[in-house]
């Protein structure tokens, strides 16, 4: 989206030049720069191309008012924790605003501060920190990931968000025994009913890789 405004104020230049010039130039008959036409041109192009580009824009701009807005909640929560450094809650919905618009080593850092503003023992930073990483698809990062995943169950073996990123986590490492047994763990507390399919899809899936490796290949007859 910044490479785009980018363009799009490069060719708002070009136009305003194309037509301002020839307006501050002097023309054959003698007569003076048209100055007042050519500032009142550019002030048109350019409020009319910005009114024009947000009524016809599909992008959610309230939605999405970026990192550098000043209505943003990351703003908000960065100066928030300016005063208030040891506000877990909000080092969680700073993480939670970081992974929406896909900052995850930023994401990352919010949530290892809310982790250790509470004494290291907060599951959903844990959980938050290790979706994180995962996010990143950084193979150094997959131990990691993994022991802050056990942590957090080691403190809460229920925690459904637990079960659930460490289940991908276990997949990811190629531990397809444990992720089948928290996926089970998860759909035993009887989830709604789309996320119930989702996990009985993922079990059936596991269990075919699991029978694949299970199975020895022929061997060949002795000659």
């Amino acid at each position: 989206m910044i490479l785009f405004i980018l363009l799009a104020v490069v060719l708002l230049a070009v136009a305003v030049g194309l037509i301002v010039v020839p307006l501050l130039r002097p023309a054959l008959s003698q007569q003076p720069p048209a100055r007042w036409t050519a500032l009142l041109v550019c002030a048109l192009l350019a409020a009319g191309s910005v009114a024009l580009y947000l009524k016809e824009s599909n992008w959610p701009w309230k939605r999405y008012p970026g990192i550098a807005s000043p209505q943003s909640p990351i703003i908000s929560l960065i100066d928030q924790l300016h005063r208030q450094p040891k506000n877990v809650d909000a080092w969680m919905k700073l993480g939670r605003s970081y992974i929406i618009v896909q900052e995850y080593p930023f994401a990352v850092r919010a949530f290892a501060r809310a982790n250790a503003v509470a004494d290291g023992r907060d599951v959903p930073a844990l959980v938050g920190e290790a979706e994180a990483m995962i996010l990143i698809h950084d193979s150094s990062l997959e131990g990691r990931a993994g022991r802050l995943i056990n942590r957090a169950l080691a403190i809460d073996p229920d925690s459904p968000q637990a079960l659930f990123f460490g289940a991908a986590e276990a997949m990811r490492g190629g531990n397809l025994a444990l992720a089948r047994a928290r996926f089970s763990r998860l759909l035993a507390m009887n989830p709604p009913a789309q996320v119930k399919t989702m996990l009985k899809r993922e079990i059936s899936g596991i269990n075919a890789k699991i029978n694949e490796k299970s199975v020895d290949p022929p061997r060949k007859a002795p000659k």
